[in-house]
């Protein structure tokens, strides 16, 4: 039997014995380290910069969402290095100590989750056992000028995940800017309570972009669980109707894969994690760019190893 996995074994019985998890002896070093990477085709580009978003299914929980941590983690791993993007946001990343084994293991990437003592009013309002949101970013691109946590007093609405807001000073091409990028992870469910504690958010949201970034580039980006052209509640519109009738300040480039009928999950025929741009950052998208990435096509059983949400991708002139 091969030394690693008689160590593995051995971790395990010693969990056991302790009481604990496998994974809370284990180095961060080796949760995710396995021969076999898998391969994705980059999406990013030098030039351009490169937005994603990505719902990783209770990541690094071991009561919810794919069984096999280390896998999980592998394939994440994997699918960002590949893709190439400049800037991530995560939700659904419940274990800090995964994550921070996912960041050591992205070369030229840092990151953080709503929850770091970095991040204003953060650990108020997320605890280190429930879904958290996030940013990665490469570090030759970006860096954080601020973090907080946003609209706390719409905390029920956002089903207790207010949305993560991250100032960036971006640098590209010869000439640097600054953005704001808003992580956003809605409240779940097509019942109509569901749908209206949406809709009470997206107007909350609103308000508060019209009034502190009328002139800035914003990306709010994200699982909406809902969609912009009806809403997946029966008989209601799109909770989003707000920002959709708002042309000229707001767009989703993401409605492209609505009015395709393009799926943004594995289950599930609507797009629900979407990306909405203020107009000063819309000036600058690359036509076409926006995407939902079918890596199910390069990682077996990706629904039940991954994920069960595609990475939602789009790209920006700069």
């Amino acid at each position: 039997m091969p030394r690693l996995r008689l160590s593995l074994l051995f971790l395990a019985s010693l969990a056991a014995a302790c009481g604990g998890a496998p994974e809370d002896f284990a180095p961060e070093s080796g949760l995710a380290t396995r021969e076999d990477a898998v391969t994705i085709p980059a999406r990013g580009t030098a030039s351009t910069l490169d937005f994603g978003n990505w719902n990783l299914e209770w990541f690094g929980s071991t009561a919810n969402g794919p069984t096999n941590e280390s896998l999980q983690l592998s394939n994440a791993r994997d699918v960002i290095n590949g893709t190439d993007l400049d800037i991530w946001g995560l939700e659904e990343v419940v274990s800090t100590t995964s994550f921070s084994s996912l960041k050591s293991q992205l070369p030229g990437y840092a990151g953080l989750l709503a929850s770091d003592a970095t991040v204003t009013s953060g650990s108020t309002y997320y605890s280190s056992s429930e879904q958290k949101v996030g940013i990665l970013y490469k570090t030759s691109v970006a860096s954080v000028l601020s973090a907080r946590v946003i609209l706390t007093a719409y905390d029920s609405d956002f089903a207790g995940r207010p949305p993560l807001e991250v100032k960036l000073r971006v640098s590209l091409n010869g000439r640097t800017g600054d953005i704001v990028v808003i992580v956003l992870h809605a409240k779940a469910f097509n019942d109509t309570t569901s749908w209206q504690r949406r809709y009470n958010a997206s107007q909350a949201l609103k308000s508060y972009l019209d009034s502190t970034y009328p002139t800035t580039k914003v990306m709010v980006f994200g699982d909406w669980n809902d969609d912009v052209d009806t809403s997946i509640t029966s008989g209601q519109a799109s909770p989003y109707k707000n920002f959709v009738d708002d042309s000229l300040d707001y767009t989703f480039p993401t409605k492209a894969l609505s009015d395709a009928g393009i799926s943004t999950t594995a289950s599930y025929s609507d797009a629900i994690d979407h990306q909405l741009v203020t107009n000063e950052l819309k000036a600058t998208y690359v036509s076409g760019s926006v995407q939902a990435y079918r890596v199910d096509s390069y990682i077996s059983s990706y629904s039940t190893t991954t994920s069960d949400h595609f990475p939602v991708l789009s790209r920006y002139t700069w």
